[in-house]
C-alpha cells in the first residue's frame, strides 16, 4: 500500500517538475533567448577580442590628429583666451626664446630646432594671417591663435620624433600665456595627447 502511494507521489512530482521545465523552455524560446546559445556567444565574443584591445582603442581615441591636409604638414593650433597687445608682446618673447626667425616674405616665424630640413613654422591661424616681427612693434591686431607646423619633405615621410618633442614644448610654452591647444580636427589636446605625440602615437 505504502509502495504504491510512494510511487504515485514520485510520479506526480516528476510530472510537475517536467511541466515547469517545459514551460520555462517554451518561454525562453518564445522570447528569443537560449541559455546554451548565450553562453556560446559570450565565449565567442571573449575569444574574438585580442588581449589589450580595449587599451589600444582608448589610446587611439586619445591620440591627436596632426595631419593638416590643406597645408601638407603636421601641426597643432594654439587658441588664445584673451587676445591683446600685451599678449602679442609675450608671444614675441616666447618665439624669441625658442630661436624663432622672422620671415619677412611670409610674415611668419621659422624655428630650426633639431631638424633644419623640417623646421617648425609658426603662423597666424586667423585673419589677417600674418605676424608682426615683434622687433619694432607688437602688431596692430591682437593675435587670436597660432598654427605650429612641421612641413613635410615628401607626402609619405614621417616626422622627426625629436622635432615633435620641440613642437609639443613650444605649444605648451604658448599655452601658458592663456590658451588651449587643439589638433588638426580642432579637438582639444590633453596631457595624454601631448604624450602620444611625443611617443609617435599621434595619427599622421
Amino acid at each position: 500500500m505504502y509502495t504504491m502511494t510512494t510511487l504515485l507521489l514520485v510520479a506526480i512530482i516528476a510530472m510537475w517538475i517536467s511541466l515547469n521545465c517545459g514551460l520555462v523552455l517554451v518561454y525562453l524560446l518564445w522570447s528569443g533567448q537560449s541559455p546554451w546559445q548565450q553562453r556560446g556567444v559570450v565565449k565567442s565574443r571573449r575569444a574574438s577580442l585580442p588581449a589589450g584591445a580595449g587599451t589600444v582603442a582608448k589610446e587611439t581615441s586619445m591620440a591627436p590628429v596632426l595631419v593638416d591636409e590643406k597645408t601638407g604638414a603636421w601641426g597643432l593650433v594654439v587658441v588664445f583666451d584673451s587676445p591683446s597687445a600685451g599678449l602679442n608682446l609675450n608671444i614675441g618673447n616666447v618665439l624669441a626664446a625658442a630661436g624663432g626667425v622672422f620671415e619677412s616674405e611670409t610674415r611668419s616665424f621659422t624655428i630650426a630646432g633639431v631638424s633644419p630640413r623640417n623646421p617648425i613654422l609658426v603662423a597666424n591661424a586667423y585673419p589677417p594671417a600674418t605676424l608682426p616681427s615683434f622687433n619694432d612693434n607688437s602688431g596692430q591686431w591682437p593675435i587670436k591663435g597660432l598654427s605650429i607646423r612641421i612641413m613635410k619633405e615628401r607626402r609619405s615621410s614621417s616626422p622627426n620624433k625629436l622635432q615633435l618633442v620641440r613642437l609639443v614644448a613650444l605649444a605648451k610654452d604658448l599655452a601658458r600665456l592663456g590658451a588651449n591647444v587643439v589638433d588638426a580636427q580642432n579637438q582639444p589636446i590633453t596631457e595624454a595627447g601631448f604624450q602620444a605625440v611625443i611617443d609617435g602615437k599621434a595619427r599622421f
